[in-house]
């Protein structure tokens, strides 16, 4: 048997093969993104997302080809002049080093694994704040009464979450937040290649007034079409079927979520038992619910990979400065219950016999 606890490109959801054929079999795929029966597709799509999510009525979901390219969707068309990034690993710098590229006054809040994210140096009126909320670099998370005390105190700013390691695994307060943005290839266990951002509608406001419309993708032509159904090009219309099929046949997010935290539990309290590992992240209310970093001695790490590898127990490596002493682990709904104390047990194995 094989276990892919990768945190992205991740497990699969077993029927998503099943969905795939009847695709082709209905011919969606040879169908134009114009089309009614795309329109069909796209609009219940929408609904779905919102009944399963539990995502505002009135905020709007559009779908791009990645995360990544979200990061130049806000920068082109959410920001007049300056935004402000707060991090504590790679991707979320990554993201204000991109939108430095085209707002070169962007400015870098970083913070610490195990505290909030500092406020004290920002404009009251910022356009917008850019925040990842699960930083799968390094499993840390977001606090939502952190979100919360963001929303009160800059009422007046958009509020921006990378989501990708989160959306469709979290049930979020989504009024935290104006612009939520995730791949699929994580928490929704689906195939790489497509994106979903869900905008509320003071971020539809701020977009219109800024009106900017230069660029293949932005965001004023994508969501003219999104209101009609339809996508601003043509898009990976597979991948919007299978989201499509998994929305109508997975649980609710609160009970997706609620199952994520108890293997959560579960797994860090096994975890405490072995001598040779510890949790980059101590303080359980900084540790993401969706991706585990554990940390040991390089060689330790090294040999524990190569062990994994053996029993068919895919591991995500280390990321960026973490690499060579740190190992990711995604709890993502896809992966069984089971597969979580087969590498509880695996662990406990490695300790004892190395």
């Amino acid at each position: 048997m094989n276990y892919n606890f990768y945190p992205g490109p991740s497990k699969l959801y077993p029927q998503v093969a099943g969905y795939f054929q009847e695709a082709i079999d209905l011919g969606i795929l040879e169908r134009n993104h114009r089309s009614d029966s795309f329109q069909e597709l796209f609009s219940t799509t929408k609904s779905l997302l919102k009944s399963k999510l539990n995502i505002p009525l009135d905020y709007e979901i559009v779908v791009v080809s990645s995360a990544t390219e979200c990061w130049e969707i806000i920068a082109q068309s959410f920001i007049l002049n300056k935004s402000y990034h707060f991090f504590n690993g790679a991707f979320g710098e990554k993201w204000w080093s991109y939108t430095q590229k085209i707002h070169s006054s962007s400015e870098a809040i970083s913070f610490g694994l195990e505290e909030n994210p500092t406020l004290q140096s920002v404009d009251k009126n910022a356009e917008l704040l850019a925040f990842t909320h699960n930083e799968t670099s390094n499993g840390t998370a977001i606090l939502e009464q952190f979100q919360k005390q963001l929303r009160t105190k800059f009422p007046n700013s958009l509020i921006a979450y990378d989501a990708t390691s989160s959306m469709a695994g979290y049930e979020f307060d989504w009024d935290l937040g104006d612009i939520w943005y995730a791949s699929v290839q994580k928490c929704f266990g689906l195939p790489a290649g497509l994106a979903v951002m869900v905008v509320s509608p003071k971020a539809l406001n701020q977009a219109k007034e800024i009106n900017e419309n230069e660029h293949y993708n932005s965001f004023n032509f994508i969501i003219k079409n999104a209101q009609n159904n339809q996508t601003h090009h043509t898009p990976n219309i597979s991948n919007v079927f299978l989201l499509n099929r998994l929305m109508q046949n997975v649980e609710n997010i609160s009970a997706i979520h609620q199952n994520l935290v108890v293997r959560k539990d579960l797994f860090y309290n096994e975890i405490q038992k072995i001598k040779k590992l510890n949790s980059l992240v101590h303080s359980n209310e900084f540790q993401s619910d969706t991706v585990f970093c554990l940390k040991g001695e390089v060689d330790v790490v090294q040999k524990l990979k190569e062990e994994a590898e053996k029993e068919g127990i895919i591991l995500g490596n280390g990321y960026g400065d973490l690499r060579d002493n740190t190992f990711r682990i995604a709890n993502f709904p896809a992966i069984p219950n089971q597969h979580y104390i087969d590498l509880i047990n695996f662990l406990l194995r490695f300790d004892k016999m190395n």
